[in-house]
């Protein structure tokens, strides 16, 4: 196998991985606020946009995560259903809805923002198995990869 045969393969493993990560749902408990339950990486980066922006609609949950508004509903309702958000109008738009975090949802963006942190240190312990030029090399790839996607 030639070398670009087997960077085309390594590639595909790591999509095919990824993607299975991805699908997978993430379970985190809470003792304190009896938070338990598995929740959607969809669900948590809504919770993690509301919770940055104080609210958010469809409409901007959808272009920030890049999915369709009826993924993104569907998302809303069972955090809704799970008292998680609640839906808020604002003084100056009252024909959008909008949502807001209640306190258990706060508690699971704090949840998620531990999850951002345990992912980063993994990173940064793959990293550290690289030298800085090898590091240069794959922030490249990447750079050109994102231009042509």
């Amino acid at each position: 196998m030639d070398r670009y045969e087997q960077l085309l393969t390594v590639i595909e493993r790591t999509i095919t991985k990824r993607e299975s990560v991805m699908k997978q749902k993430v379970t985190e408990t809470n003792a304190d606020s009896k938070i338990s339950r598995e929740w959607t990486l969809t669900q948590l980066h809504i919770v993690d946009i509301i919770n940055t922006n104080e609210v958010a609609n469809n409409r901007m949950l959808s272009d920030q995560l890049a999915i369709s508004k009826p993924a993104v509903t569907k998302a809303v309702k069972k955090l809704m259903s799970h008292y998680m958000l609640i839906e808020v109008e604002l003084a100056n738009n009252k024909k959008e809805s909008y949502y807001a975090l209640t306190e258990k949802g706060k508690q699971l963006a704090q949840l998620h923002e531990q999850l951002h942190e345990k992912a980063r240190q993994k990173y940064i312990e793959i990293f550290e198995e690289f030298s800085d030029t090898e590091l240069e090399v794959i922030q490249r790839f990447f750079e050109v990869l994102i231009k042509r996607i």
